[in-house]
């Protein structure tokens, strides 16, 4: 299910650039989330993955004037999964 603009979702991801509160995530699909926290792992398997809280972005939303964008691809997952 796909959340409506202006939702708080929870997704991380394991980037190499630091993403920071006020940045902007787009997917390969097009659709952006703003950053409005984040937590970095500091133990365990994927130690240095970052856990955000993103609001979801309506398609006709501006891009922030302050911030990053940073462009990500989903994992692929098994067909298992679902």
């Amino acid at each position: 299910m796909t959340a409506p603009a202006g939702a708080i979702v929870g997704i991380y991801v394991d980037l190499k650039a630091c993403v920071d509160v006020g940045d902007v995530i787009e997917t390969t699909s097009g659709r952006r989330y703003s950053v409005v926290a984040k937590r970095v792992q500091a133990r365990g398997k994927h130690v240095g993955r970052q856990h955000l809280r993103v609001s979801v972005m309506a398609p006709d939303d501006p891009l922030p004037a302050t911030g990053i964008l940073h462009r990500i691809v989903w994992y692929q997952h098994g067909r298992g999964r679902r």
